[in-house]
């Protein structure tokens, strides 16, 4: 079985390079590994939506990937999870896409994006064997914009609008395109930070420690395949 994995960041890729032995393939960006006799690659995007959707599109036209995860932080935008807590995308959509009922209406005529549910059953089963105490996860939705949330005002609009669990930068551009090849996949976000006034302090503090609990939550998916 072939699976990909999409990171925005560094901090998001290094543990799978680490676990799946993984080294850079011919092609730039990607890197190629092992897990439980699954091929697995890992593709380095950099932030936003474009990055993200260009290069889910690659690992599924240079590799025929059977399943696509995205793994990395988010922003948190609820109020029953914190920092380092995990959300399991059951579905996913854009906040910065107006009128977002245009994808309804045009191909791929989905505005959300529904997450894969052995993947989500997966996810769910890897976060119950966190025994670290005081960890919390959810599977719910996340929503997608080229912003960076620092203000608490955008994510009480996050919460009212959307019912939002956390909020990212790459995660519905990964669904879409995963929905328009008919690739399953799912989202896993651990939380660097709430999104609010103080994010960014946070997330320079914390983005490597909650990139290390969504990829062990991802591992495990893979292991379990």
């Amino acid at each position: 079985m072939k699976i990909g994995i999409i990171a925005a960041l560094d901090c998001e890729m290094v543990e799978f390079c680490k676990d799946f032995g993984a080294k850079p393939s011919k092609y730039y960006g990607i890197y190629e590994g092992k897990c439980a006799e699954h091929d697995v690659y890992i593709s380095l995007v950099g932030v936003g939506k474009v990055n993200a959707a260009a290069n889910t599109q690659r690992l599924i036209d240079l590799f025929d990937v059977d399943y696509v995860i995205n793994s990395g932080v988010a922003g948190c935008t609820c109020n029953h999870l914190g920092v380092c807590d995990v959300v399991v995308s059951k579905e996913l959509t854009y906040h910065d896409f107006y009128p977002i009922g245009v994808l309804d209406k045009y191909a791929p005529n989905a505005s959300v994006f529904k997450a894969d549910e052995k993947l989500i059953s997966l996810a769910c089963e890897a976060c119950e064997n966190i025994k670290d105490d005081g960890f919390k996860f959810d599977t719910g939705m996340i929503v997608t914009g080229d912003q960076f949330v620092e203000d608490s005002n955008v994510v009480a609009r996050l919460r009212a609008d959307y019912n939002a669990f956390c909020t990212e930068m790459e995660g519905a551009a990964v669904a879409h395109v995963c929905v328009l090849n008919k690739v399953p996949f799912v989202v896993i976000r651990a939380m660097s930070d709430n999104a609010d006034e103080d994010a960014d302090m946070s997330f320079e503090e914390m983005s490597a420690v909650a990139a290390k609990r969504a990829s062990f939550v991802s591992t495990y998916i893979i292991s379990k395949l």
